[in-house]
């Protein structure tokens, strides 16, 4: 089934216009009579609808009552990126969004090596917005992630709620599999938080910042694209500690 996103979804007819209209009616060719399913990224909504007409601007539609999304994501799972070159951060915010995470916060490190002046920084967000948007429609979800303003490290870490889960920084001097953490903290249930620096990795006073930040439980893993990439991990009981590593 045809899949779009629409904001503020409600039942009734309603004019579609702009990057939505041109999908549906142009790449798909969607003509009157034609159904979709509409889906409200940010309530996590979704609702059957049928085309009514077609024009050169933009389309008309009707939705019937919307229900409550059948494909959601089934825990929080936060994402905190380091601030990458080129379009790398797109493939994160998709990457994440198909695996997924339910916020995600693109954050300044030391090591990023691209600065935001406040006006990029917003056009950025509004761009991770809708790649978010397009990767849930192309998935299969009817929620979106939240992507958070950009912000420094530290704010981003802040942000993480101290609540029952389990945290991983994705730092590249960890020794051990981040694996078996991961799996005991999927099986205990409840959020999960997960950071990660850009190319050249997090220097140790951010990891640090990261695991002083406390959480009921909390567990430190490695920067993603290194193979030889780890840190240290802590189960949610705060039994014991040890170091952990993302491949």
């Amino acid at each position: 089934m045809v899949r779009a996103p629409i904001p503020d979804l409600a039942s009734g007819e309603r004019r579609l216009e702009g990057a939505v209209a041109h999908y549906l009616a142009r790449v798909l060719r969607l003509g009157a009579g034609d159904a979709f399913v509409g889906f409200d990224p940010v309530r996590s909504l979704e609702a059957s609808a049928v085309v009514v007409k077609t024009d050169p601007d933009g389309m008309t539609v009707r939705f019937e009552d919307a229900r409550e999304a059948a494909a959601r994501g089934p825990r929080a799972v936060t994402w905190i990126q380091g601030l990458a070159k080129g379009d790398k951060c797109d493939a994160v915010v998709r990457d994440a969004t198909e695996l997924g995470a339910t916020r995600i916060v693109v954050a300044q490190t030391e090591r990023s090596v691209v600065r935001l002046d406040a006006a990029r920084a917003s056009a950025r967000q509004a761009r991770w917005t809708r790649i978010a948007q397009e990767a849930a429609r192309q998935c299969g979800r009817s929620d979106a992630p939240a992507v958070e303003p950009f912000c420094a490290w530290t704010e981003a870490i802040a942000g993480v709620e101290p609540a029952e889960g389990a945290r991983f920084c994705l730092w590249e001097r960890a020794t051990e599999p981040v694996g078996p953490a991961l799996f005991e903290a999927i099986a205990r249930g409840g959020p999960l938080a997960f950071a990660c620096g850009p190319e050249g990795g997090l220097e140790t006073g951010e990891v640090e910042r990261w695991m002083d930040h406390r959480l009921v439980g909390r567990a430190d893993a490695a920067d993603r694209d290194s193979r030889g990439s780890g840190a240290r991990c802590r189960t949610r009981d705060g039994r014991r500690d040890r170091a952990v590593k993302s491949r």
